[in-house]
C-alpha cells in the first residue's frame, strides 16, 4: 500500500471508491482494517474513501513518543494535501471523532463536512463512563491474560450483550484480523496518553464545517450524553442517536 509523509512521519493509506473525498479515521489502537465491509461499500458509491493508519497502527510508522491528538490530526491534514487535495469530508470514530475535531479546530480549510461518532470532547466537561468500564479499555495483556482474553473482557466496552452472542464469529475474526500486524505497546500507551490529554469542548463553537454527530443509545465506554454535549455546541449540528447500538455501532 502507498505511504506519504506528512513532514514527521509516514502514513499509510488507501483509496477506494469514486465522488468527493471523505477521510476516515479510527479510534484507539485501531487500523484501518476494523472498517467492515458494510460500511465500506454503501459510503464508497457516494465518496472517495480515504482509508488510513493512524500513526502507532497498521502499517504507519509506529514512533516512540509524539502522541498527542493535535499530531494525529496534523497527520490526517497532512494525508488530505499529500493526496493534493484541498479539502475532505471526515468521519472520525472514538479516538478518531477527537482527531476529527482538532482536525476542525487546526485546520479548518482541510475539513468540508464532519462527522463525529461515539466520541467526546475530552477533560473539560465530557461525561466518564462507570469506573469498571473505564478500567476494562485499559487492560493490556500480561504474563496470565494473553491478548485474545484481554479482547473477550472488553468486549461489553464495545459491543451489545445481543450482538456479543449472535456475532462470535465476526468478533473472534476481527481479533484475528487486528492481530495479524497489532499496535506495539508502546503506542498503544502512547494513544492512551493521548486521549486522556484531550480537551477541546471549548473549542467546539469554531467549528464551522457543517456537522453530523452519531452515537449508540447503549454506549457504555463514551456515554450518549456526550454526543449531545458536543452537537449542542457546534453551530448547526445534527444528532443521531442509533438504538439498540453500543460503542462498536458501525
Amino acid at each position: 500500500m502507498p505511504k506519504l509523509n506528512t513532514g514527521t512521519l509516514a502514513i499509510d493509506y488507501e483509496l477506494r471508491g469514486e465522488g468527493p473525498p471523505l477521510l476516515m479515521i479510527n479510534g484507539f489502537r485501531r487500523s484501518r482494517v476494523v472498517w467492515l465491509e458494510g460500511v465500506l461499500q454503501p459510503l464508497a458509491e457516494r465518496f472517495q474513501l480515504i482509508l488510513m493508519d493512524n500513526r502507532g497502527t497498521g502499517n504507519s510508522d509506529k514512533p516512540q513518543d509524539g502522541y498527542s491528538i493535535e499530531a494525529f490530526a496534523d497527520d490526517c491534514a497532512g494525508v488530505i494535501a499529500g493526496l493534493g487535495l484541498p479539502a475532505a469530508h471526515v468521519f472520525g470514530v472514538s479516538m478518531g471523532g477527537m482527531i476529527a475535531q482538532r482536525l476542525a479546530t487546526r485546520h479548518p480549510q482541510k475539513v468540508r463536512g464532519l462527522a463525529l461518532g461515539c466520541t467526546n470532547c475530552g477533560r473539560g466537561g465530557s461525561i466518564a463512563p462507570e469506573k469498571r468500564i473505564g478500567e476494562l479499555l485499559r487492560l493490556m495483556p500480561n504474563d496470565t491474560m494473553d491478548a485474545r482474553e484481554v479482547a473477550r473482557r472488553q468486549e461489553e466496552v464495545y459491543y451489545m450483550p445481543g450482538f456479543r452472542q449472535s456475532q462470535r464469529d465476526l468478533i473472534e475474526g476481527m481479533f484475528d484480523l487486528v492481530n495479524q500486524n497489532p499496535t506495539p505497546l508502546h503506542a498503544v500507551k502512547g494513544h492512551l496518553k493521548a486521549v486522556d490529554a484531550f480537551e477541546a469542548c471549548a473549542d467546539l463553537p469554531q467549528i464551522k464545517a457543517p456537522t453530523l454527530v452519531i452515537t449508540g443509545d447503549g454506549d457504555p465506554l463514551i456515554p450518549p450524553e456526550n454526543s449531545r454535549l458536543i452537537a449542542g455546541r457546534i453551530p448547526g449540528a445534527q444528532l443521531v442517536v442509533l438504538p439498540d447500538a453500543s460503542h462498536f455501532f458501525p
